[in-house]
């Protein structure tokens, strides 16, 4: 695949992946009686994790397509985004995983004659407390550190326009401040705080899928290769 497919094909990557990412989100897990509703609504629980492993395979795509293109720029930087990404592809992963296993909880409570809710609820919370913790900050963490890295590469390589990258930048550094704030329980996950913060990371994603899919990288640099 020559270099200019190869960047459209990133671009589109990342567009299937604000889809998917829009369609993992699992009301029934997030509601307050999750623990009956996950199984009551199993086959939105299952599309959710479906659509969760389909976003990281595209955060693994987009890694692959565009590694080999950025290497040739700067080895430190290229292998660490690939570094960052791949982490970052195996804790959404554990994500999907522990997503399921909520599910599991939910279906032995219901079926369960006479459960004994405080165990339930317990293992629940612990569950869901970890997969949130993973969705919404590590993986975060990672994808913004691994992000950055590739958006000093191209300004560094000269790639793209350096305000679009600055955004990018920018972008991922509220990112990371809205998580670390999770982390610190001084915002909630899903709250009008934490979206507005997140907010311009997502426009940029959405804006860099059309522009690499529509523009692709600065020719002249990329035509030289």
């Amino acid at each position: 695949m020559d270099i200019i497919k190869r960047i459209r094909l990133a671009g589109l990557i990342m567009l299937i992946g604000m889809v998917a990412g829009i369609f993992s989100v699992a009301p029934a897990i997030d509601s307050a009686d999750y623990l009956k509703e996950a199984f009551r609504q199993s086959n939105q629980v299952i599309v959710a994790a479906i659509f969760q492993f389909t976003l990281s395979l595209t955060y693994m795509g987009f890694a692959i397509l565009i590694y080999p293109v950025i290497k040739k720029f700067s080895d430190s930087l290229s292998l660490g985004f690939l570094s960052f990404r791949i982490l970052a592809v195996s804790v959404s992963i554990i994500g999907t995983i522990l997503l399921l296993s909520l599910l599991t909880l939910s279906e032995v409570f219901v079926q369960n004659e006479s459960p004994n809710t405080l165990d339930f609820e317990a293992l629940g919370t612990i569950l869901k407390s970890t997969r949130d913790t993973i969705n919404h900050i590590f993986m975060v963490l990672l994808l913004c550190v691994g992000n950055i890295m590739l958006y000093i590469l191209f300004i560094k390589a000269r790639l793209m326009f350096r305000w679009i990258l600055i955004w990018g930048i920018g972008g991922s550094i509220l990112s990371g401040i809205a998580s670390i704030f999770v982390l610190f329980g001084a915002i909630e996950i899903i709250t009008t705080q934490y979206l507005i913060l997140n907010v311009p990371t997502a426009a940029f994603e959405v804006f860099l899928g059309i522009w690499l899919m529509t523009k692709g990288l600065n020719r002249k640099i990329i035509g030289s290769l």
